[in-house]
């Protein structure tokens, strides 16, 4: 597979590309490791254009997110989201104590950022992993402005 310039994928298309492209075909995809680190790091990087600056205003949370099949030391690829004071920002590294930490493999979580799979039937199921306040994750998706295909 050449290597993809997400750059230029706007937050719809991707939507889009995640709802029509067959389960199988998005796992290959993320099995492949490099283009896993490069897809789930556009997305982090992307995540404070789409907080809700408004809804976000009053929160101070620190969210670990750690991603099965990884290549870290313990198996997971890890991200960690810090939201205070209506901004947002991302990085590799653990920077804080969680407030939550969420565990699900990249492709489910792909469909949860793109409307295309619910975080309570992922949680139900078993494909998403939350330790921590459960009340606060349960309204996290709502702090950001989610594309839609």
């Amino acid at each position: 597979m050449t290597d993809p310039d997400l750059g230029g994928v706007d937050a719809q298309t991707f939507a889009k590309l995640v709802a029509d492209t067959p389960e199988k075909q998005v796992r290959a995809v993320l099995a492949d490791h490099v283009l896993r680190a490069k897809i789930l790091t556009e997305v982090f990087g992307r995540m404070r254009e789409h907080l809700r600056e408004e809804r976000a205003a009053e929160v101070r949370a620190v969210i670990h997110w750690r991603f099965t099949d990884g290549d870290g030391d313990d198996g997971y690829d890890r991200f960690e989201t810090i939201i205070a004071d209506g901004a947002c920002r991302t990085t590799p590294d653990k920077t804080g104590k969680a407030r939550v930490t969420i565990t699900t493999h990249p492709y489910e979580f792909l469909r949860l950022i793109t409307g295309n799979a619910s975080a309570p039937v992922l949680f139900m199921t078993g494909r998403l992993k939350v330790r921590g306040d459960l009340a606060f994750a349960a309204g996290l998706m709502g702090l950001f402005e989610m594309p839609r295909a």
